[in-house]
């Protein structure tokens, strides 16, 4: 689909970077490659709040959107972003539903002249990135347990995307997707109880974890049962309704930074993830020390 651009930037551009958007109780990520390739994952539970994002990041044109499945807290703000910028492709889980907000955004896919694409098992070249689809679990009805997995990864660094997926549609991922560690994991269905396993983590292991989750939200996520999970497997782990926006930003060979803003404290946080070592600064009110598992030791910055 999207083939490798050579470009004449300087090593230091050489990074791709994840922006996990702060959009309330619901799901937005956009992927930009260095070449400037650019993947928008979900656009969250409100009209233009990801397209004011994208506007500030002045782009105008998307490669690819992916609907990680068809609930309206993760494709309402999808409406608005195909009317607005050029967009190449469109995924989404192909299970269709009788809302309002589906009819609304697949008439806006088809007004945007946007390709589809089948959420078939397949590799996407993003640049220099590659995107790996692991399709949804084969008939299922239910939305969530019908979500599309996004495996992300340049060079040795990986992440996960994993919608809304509950332990149904996990467990036939780790039996059929070839899933093993990633860098960074997007936390299933915001936190909630049916969204981790213990199974889960120690098959992905991963060093990072964001959860996109509302603040003060009426379902209770993440659960305290999540966060005992990840606690228990030393994983860092970012929320959005805490740290507000979270960007990552990887080089290939694995080294990672990754920035937050604290909405509620307004204190930025800057988190350096190298060969295995993290190091951890943090502006404003103060430093904190993250504990981590073996192999991912923290070290205050």
């Amino acid at each position: 689909m999207m083939g490798c651009v050579v470009t004449s930037r300087p090593a230091a551009a050489q990074q791709l970077t994840l922006r996990f958007f702060d959009v309330g109780q619901g799901d937005a990520a956009l992927i930009t490659s260095p070449e400037g390739k650019t993947l928008l994952v979900d656009a969250g539970p409100e009209e233009g709040v990801v397209n004011r994002y994208l506007s500030r990041l002045h782009i105008d044109t998307l490669d690819l959107i992916v609907a990680s499945h068809n609930h309206a807290d993760h494709i309402t703000g999808l409406q608005s972003v195909l009317r607005s910028r050029v967009v190449r492709f469109y995924m989404d889980n192909g299970v269709p539903t009788t809302t309002h907000v589906y009819a609304s955004v697949l008439n806006a896919v088809q007004h945007s002249g946007a390709t589809y694409l089948a959420p078939t098992a397949r590799t996407i070249h993003l640049g220099s990135v590659l995107v790996r689809v692991i399709p949804p679990t084969p008939g299922m009805e239910t939305q969530n347990n019908s979500t599309v997995g996004l495996l992300v990864t340049y060079g040795a660094f990986s992440a996960f995307f994993a919608g809304d997926a509950e332990s149904l549609e996990r467990g036939y991922w780790l039996r059929t997707g070839g899933l093993a560690h990633v860098t960074v994991l997007k936390v299933a269905h915001h936190g909630s109880s049916n969204g981790t396993d213990a199974r889960w983590l120690a098959a992905l292991s991963p060093c990072v974890a964001v959860i996109s989750v509302g603040v003060r939200n009426r379902y209770g996520h993440p659960s305290p049962r999540t966060l005992r999970l990840l606690d228990a497997a030393r994983v860092l782990t970012f929320r959005t309704d805490r740290d507000g926006t979270v960007e990552v930003r990887a080089s290939r060979n694995g080294q990672v930074v990754v920035h937050t803003l604290g909405v509620a404290a307004g204190t930025a946080r800057a988190m350096r993830i190298a060969s295995g070592h993290f190091s951890s600064a943090r502006t404003g009110t103060g430093s904190t020390m993250r504990s981590a598992r073996p192999g991912c030791p923290v070290t205050q910055h």
